[in-house]
């Protein structure tokens, strides 16, 4: 995990001040500070690789990671711009969509942007609280985090909406500041699909190019195509939260048609506070269903799916045994997502290196792999494939 740099105080505000994620509507090419991309990217990697803080106060993650089944929740930031959130708002009256804006208060400071909070909720979105002034708040002391939270709130209240969710900047938070956000009501919401909207943001001449230098992650053929690389994430997650920001034109420009193709291939949008496709965020805890390193004697016991990938059935012969046992699994490179309630999971391969399997790691949860007959815990090296995963190795429970 890249770390992000704690600078002095007033430093660091000013810093952050001049992220290309907090630049005016009008100002795309706004340049990223490194602090910036270091925290982008940070949240990117505790998403997909399971980096979070070892403590477990992420303000990224979401509780819910799979069994989105299409359903989709767009989500915007930063706003509002009274020159390029009714637009936004035009084009999701459009396709019926109704969304979730996380709010910047210093961005209520006019009439117009006031009555854009208004159209917000009379047009059946969500407001949330994103802060005061869109600082990093994992380096701030704890004062300064309430009063950036007090801040925004005291507005959405005189908006004349209760807010229910809050989502971190960058989704960089403290345990601290996960305490004081909960103190006040709110429920932490972070997010499954990064669109990197920010980064093709940031190019010279607003061209919607999204640099390696500013984010990593995005692959190469997508650099210049904002609407492939948000579609292709949607499709590789099958759902989930989406995250955009509505200041940026190229988003505006963009989000249209990202939304048709959406509807094309089969996806539908919710709102966050959708209790069938993110219980657990919203305080639900589902039925158990079939996961990852659950034991099985067929393909049909493996009844789940993530993306693309559907469950299925590794059979095997321990060694010395004359009975097969078996436990699920999903194809995998790099990655593998987790479920609540079940042991984490790595992907690493089962055939000798010609193919990737999720696997349970070693945990409580299965009993340090007792649960899970014909296995025991032994070191595996991450299958990565194709994928942009660093090599790594962990306890995971093995075939004997």
């Amino acid at each position: 995990m890249k770390p992000v740099r704690i600078l002095p105080v007033g430093l660091s505000v000013a810093m952050v001040a001049l992220a290309g994620c907090s630049a005016p509507a009008d100002d795309d090419h706004a340049t990223v500070s490194d602090d910036t991309k270091a925290a982008w990217e940070d949240a990117y990697e505790q998403v997909e690789m399971g980096k979070a803080d070892s403590t477990g106060c992420s303000g990224v993650v979401v509780p819910d990671k799979s069994g989105f089944e299409k359903h989709v929740a767009l989500t915007f930031d930063d706003g509002p711009n009274p020159e390029t959130t009714p637009t936004v708002l035009d084009i999701l009256a459009q396709h019926g969509i109704k969304a979730t804006f996380f709010v910047n208060g210093m961005r209520v400071s006019s009439d117009a942007a006031r009555a854009v909070l208004q159209r917000i909720l009379a047009e059946g979105h969500i407001l949330g609280n994103h802060s005061q002034h869109h600082l990093n708040l994992k380096t701030q002391s704890i004062s300064k985090v309430d009063q950036e939270v007090k801040n925004t709130h005291d507005i959405l209240l005189a908006a004349g909406d209760t807010p229910k969710y809050f989502r971190f900047p960058f989704g960089s938070a403290s345990c601290g500041g996960i305490d004081l956000v909960h103190n006040y009501g709110y429920t932490v919401t972070g997010w499954h699909i990064d669109t990197g909207d920010w980064c093709y943001a940031s190019s010279a001449g607003g061209v919607g190019y999204c640099a390696p230098s500013t984010f990593q992650y995005v692959p190469d053929q997508y650099r210049g195509d904002l609407e492939g690389y948000a579609i292709s994430e949607v499709k590789r997650k099958n759902g989930g939260i989406m995250l955009f920001h509505d200041i940026h034109q190229n988003t505006v420009n963009h989000l249209d048609s990202i939304i048709s193709k959406l509807e094309a291939d089969g996806f539908t949008f919710v709102r966050v506070d959708d209790t069938s496709t993110f219980p657990l965020l919203n305080g639900i805890t589902p039925p158990p269903k079939p996961f990852v390193g659950d034991p099985c004697a067929s393909d049909a016991d493996c009844n789940f799916s993530e993306g693309s990938q559907q469950g299925s059935c590794y059979l095997f012969t321990p060694t010395g045994g004359s009975q097969q046992a078996g436990f699920c699994t999903l194809a995998c490179e790099g990655v593998c997502p987790d479920s609540y309630g079940k042991a984490p999971t790595f992907c690493t391969s089962l055939d000798g290196g010609q193919s990737g399997n999720c696997v349970s790691k070693q945990s409580s949860l299965n009993g340090e792999c007792s649960k899970i007959p014909g296995t025991s815990a032994q070191t595996a090296d991450r299958f990565i494939g194709s994928s942009s995963a660093s090599p790594s190795s962990t306890m995971a429970c093995l075939p004997n």
